[in-house]
């Protein structure tokens, strides 16, 4: 990096990974800018960040990009302060792990305005400046789940982290000789809120030896992103499983997601 200070804009930053990438961009001189909903959580992260670099920018924005319009909001939020988005991580996101007929179409296109709108929309908004400084750093925390049998009643969440991967390739390799990189993270288990949000609370009762902190997996994620990797499988066993996964037949993947869904709902 050179002197003067880059700024990462991280959504989904309250909490569990978000919150251990804006720690990790901050670790290395980045400026930062932190949007969730919960802006009470995101002042506390600042005022902690700031006790330890009282030289570096934090700005925060309370938004849900279940909201069509956040994207742009937090855009113009940028623009009105001048502040230039170096790197972008798209770290919020949540499951629905139901039936799919049984979630509503509103409950549906809420997700789909989360995980794939707005994923799109900020990278859209904030590419051109990057092309023209010529430096850009995206990271799109995808997921594990595309990679390895999926579960009963798993909503969307599968389909969205293939389109995050596929998006995270197909930017990378288009703007990447202008500088810019494009990541997508793929972690398996890893501790944070996630379960417990998404009605999932037995799946934290799976061995330790499966899992992965959030701290690791952004430290993973920030490394990729700077070497310029398309994309990381987080962790040796989530790429053994990735791989082993590709040979197993689909009576028996199916065996597996009934097992992992009848062990969430018992």
């Amino acid at each position: 990096m050179n002197d003067e200070k880059k700024t990462a804009l991280i959504t989904g930053a309250s909490a569990g990974i978000g919150k251990s990438f804006a720690e990790v961009f901050y670790k290395n001189g980045f400026n930062l800018v932190l949007t969730a909903r919960r802006t009470e959580r995101l002042e506390a992260l600042k005022e902690a960040l700031l006790e330890l670099s009282p030289d570096q920018k934090i700005d925060v924005i309370s938004a849900d990009l279940s909201d069509v319009d956040a994207p742009k909001q937090i855009f113009n939020f940028c623009r009105e302060r001048n502040i230039h988005i170096d790197a972008l991580v798209n770290n919020a996101g949540y499951g629905n792990p139901e039936s799919f007929e049984e979630i509503s179409w509103s409950t549906h296109a809420a997700f789909l305005q989360v995980m794939v709108a707005a994923v799109t929309e900020l990278i859209h908004l904030f590419l051109p400046a990057m092309t023209e400084n010529q430096y850009g750093r995206i990271i799109n925390v995808a997921s594990l789940a595309p990679y390895i049998p999926p579960a009963d009643r798993g909503g969307l969440y599968s389909p969205v982290k293939i389109y995050q991967i596929k998006l995270s390739q197909g930017i990378h390799f288009e703007y990447m000789d202008q500088g810019i990189f494009c990541t997508a993270v793929c972690p398996g288990l890893t501790r944070s809120e996630f379960h417990i949000a998404a009605n999932m609370p037995d799946v934290a009762n799976t061995p330790n030896f499966l899992w992965m902190t959030s701290e690791t997996v952004a430290e993973q994620g920030y490394k990729a992103v700077m070497s310029g990797k398309s994309l990381i499988i987080n962790g040796w066993l989530n790429r053994f499983f990735a791989l082993i996964s590709k040979s197993i037949p689909m009576r028996v993947t199916k065996r597996i997601g009934k097992y992992l869904t009848d062990k969430r709902l018992n």
